[in-house]
């Protein structure tokens, strides 16, 4: 058969083409974007975006909302906050999520699933209620600690369960972690869990083989927080959260000394991503 310099030329370039799709199959990057307080926005930088506790865009109590900038964008749904699959609440309290604020983003992001307790589902229906009665990616969920729910978007796979809230009056607030399985990693976001060990052990927080831990900064002060880092949280990659902006420099300086590879986003919007080591190619 003859074989020309065309021949050879078409055949390098679909073995490129080939190398190209493998690797770009292989890769596993974790995008995780910052919003206000401790909610953030994880992705897997091509077509599944999970938001978790993203409804705050208003100050509360010594909790940071978003700049006026990233607000309009998070009301018109765009930018960072365009094409989300799905958005999830911890919990209910205002610094996790504000239920105007939901209404707001969901009547203009119609195809994300919003997911969370009665709790917060309750209180976003007094301030929407014919969305949230008619809608169709309203969803109420009601996870146990031998039961935990699993719900799936785009190419991801989240498994919630419930984490306790604390004892006494916070008893009754239902709160939930959040394991998501997205661009090829597992990342761990815990809400307003107590720093309890018994209770992660309940929750099989050992077993989870997480990659990536999103941390409310309180657990890496003196007290329990640091054995549940060590024993549940203890993950290859982690990020200090729900950090009051007046408390920032006096917590960085700390981390800087106690917990220097752990990660502090400072800002609104502020990006890191995160890349696991790539599967042999089959």
């Amino acid at each position: 058969m003859p074989f020309s310099v065309q021949t050879a030329v078409r055949r390098i370039c679909s073995v490129l083409v080939l190398m190209c799709l493998s690797t770009h199959a292989v890769i596993a990057d974790v995008v995780v974007t910052r919003l206000a307080n401790g909610g953030v926005i994880l992705s897997d930088g091509q077509s599944t975006s999970v938001m978790i506790d993203g409804m705050v865009t208003t100050p509360f109590s010594i909790y940071a909302g978003l700049p006026e900038a990233d607000r309009e964008q998070f009301f018109k749904a765009v930018g960072p906050f365009l094409g989300i699959d799905l958005a999830l609440v911890s919990h209910q309290h205002h610094q996790h999520n504000q239920p105007d604020t939901a209404c707001a983003f969901l009547r203009n992001s119609p195809d994300t699933v919003f997911a969370s307790s009665s709790q917060v589902i309750d209180l976003v229906r007094e301030k929407c209620r014919e969305y949230v009665t008619t809608s169709k990616n309203v969803q109420i969920i009601d996870p146990q600690y031998d039961q935990p729910v699993t719900l799936h978007a785009g190419d991801a796979t989240v498994t919630v369960f419930l984490l306790s809230h604390g004892h006494g009056r916070n008893s009754t607030i239902k709160n939930f972690g959040h394991l998501v399985e997205i661009g090829g990693m597992k990342v761990l976001h815990v809400g307003g869990a107590d720093m309890d060990p018994a209770d992660f052990a309940r929750a099989g927080v050992d077993k989870m083989n997480i990659d990536v831990a999103l941390v409310p900064f309180l657990f890496y002060q003196p007290g329990p927080g640091p054995a549940i880092l060590g024993s549940y949280l203890n993950a290859p990659h982690q990020i200090a959260e729900q950090i009051p902006p007046d408390e920032m420099p006096e917590v960085k300086a700390y981390m800087q000394v106690e917990y220097p590879q752990v990660l502090i986003l400072e800002n609104a919007l502020e990006q890191v991503r995160f890349t696991a080591p790539a599967p042999p190619v089959q």
